[in-house]
């Protein structure tokens, strides 16, 4: 099986602190022999930065679209900035071909492609263009409709924001490139391949391919949970209604009512959310038990999984949007640092988990079920340890990065048969 591709990702945020199965999936890419160009619509600023970026130099390899700069004068001067840092890597053919009088409509429509991908106007030849979330995948389809994209293939990873469950008939107009052009698309989960097929039943070139974790980057931080008193409790993800991060304080609260002690509630993440939330534990009278985070890098994450108790995540299906989790990674995460996971049973939770073995699937309407597994665990820190290792293991066989990795050239070889 070929391994060594010339690969161009799409995505839109690069580096995204709440993303890292790209940064995961981009670096098993390299390690396993390819050669990869990354190309971006956003260089997020004032966010901490992954030490997985910065170890492999991601940065040299990432092209950064302008026209996000800001108001129509700084986009003007970035765009300069671009060309010029670009010059000797850009096909000026390309540009002069646009100036051609007597191909003006056609013409027209390859340049509103340029613009969105300058990518395609450097002389490089990729012989496959990934892309990230259905969005980035429509503008690449509208450059394969134009053939600006010579004898590359194109893959597409959906992810969840991209496939809405209440936006399946608005997907069937705007994704049609995607189905004509694409020569595999990626979900990570049966449950978001349930969707895709909604939008577009006979889809033949799919895939369910998980997003993965890399194992070197957690087991650093991975300790012997010995002598440690206090029961923590982890909740990790965007402070989002859907994400259920007001249900876990609620949840932590009934706990604390019930008698349990030495308690403490960790709470990763930023949000719209962010000052409810800190009010709801003052509230609650529960703020000295609970410890906002905010949005921190992966080392900082994975110290707090690796001396806590349990995972919480009891997140809902969105009331308007009916979205809901995918797959979501942070918990196999968790379950590599050998913590029991107590989790709703919504979107695609369930393919990611060992039901009563290394962490319990509850009805996302049961607040009370929750406090009682809780209050289970917090009880029994044998059968944490049990579930721990089970979860631990499973992980392991199942979502790390070079495993997936493996998937995923498979279907990259597949396309090239």
């Amino acid at each position: 099986m070929k391994t060594n591709y010339k690969i161009l990702v799409v995505v839109t945020t690069f580096p995204s602190v709440t993303e890292t199965f790209v940064l995961n999936q981009i670096t098993d890419l390299i390690d396993k022999g390819n050669e990869i160009t990354v190309f971006a619509y956003v260089k997020p600023k004032n966010q901490p930065v992954h030490q997985i970026f910065t170890d492999y130099n991601l940065e040299k390899i990432t092209v950064t679209h302008f026209k996000n700069a800001g108001s129509k004068l700084k986009i003007i001067k970035a765009a300069f900035v671009f060309y010029r840092k670009y010059f000797f890597q850009i096909n000026h053919k390309k540009i002069l071909y646009l100036l051609n009088p007597f191909e003006l409509a056609n013409n027209l429509k390859k340049l509103k492609v340029y613009y969105d991908l300058p990518i395609l106007l450097f002389k490089k030849k990729f012989d496959i263009v990934h892309c990230h979330f259905g969005f980035n995948g429509k503008k690449v389809a509208d450059a394969f409709e134009l053939g600006l994209c010579g004898d590359s293939k194109a893959v597409l990873s959906f992810h969840g924001s991209d496939l809405t469950p209440t936006k399946v008939n608005h997907y069937k107009t705007i994704y049609k490139g995607v189905f004509k052009h694409f020569s595999a698309i990626t979900t990570n989960s049966i449950y978001l391949q349930n969707i895709l097929t909604t939008v577009k039943p006979n889809v033949s070139n799919k895939y369910i391919i998980p997003v993965g974790f890399k194992q070197d980057y957690l087991k650093r931080h991975l300790i012997e949970k010995t002598g440690i008193n206090t029961f923590n409790i982890v909740f990790c993800g965007r402070l989002i209604n859907w994400k259920g991060p007001d249900r876990a304080i609620k949840i932590v609260y009934e706990m604390i009512k019930k008698g349990c002690e030495n308690v403490v509630l960790h709470i990763i993440g930023n949000g719209e959310m962010l000052p409810q939330l800190k009010s709801l534990a003052e509230k609650l009278d529960i703020d000295a038990n609970v410890v906002f985070y905010g949005a921190m890098n992966q080392d900082n994450v994975f110290k707090i999984m690796a001396n806590g108790s349990v995972f919480l995540y009891p997140g809902i299906a969105e009331k308007d949007t009916q979205r809901s989790e995918t797959q979501g990674l942070v918990l196999q995460e968790a379950q590599f640092f050998k913590l029991p996971v107590i989790t709703s049973d919504v979107g695609g939770i369930k393919y990611g988990v060992i039901p009563n073995e290394s962490g319990f699937l509850i009805d996302s309407e049961n607040e009370e079920e929750f406090v009682e597994r809780l209050i289970l665990l917090y009880k029994n820190p044998d059968l944490r340890m049990e579930m721990g290792e089970k979860g631990h293991k499973f992980v392991l066989n199942e979502f790390e990065s070079k495993v997936v990795g493996e998937k995923i050239l498979s279907v990259f070889s597949n396309i090239f048969d």
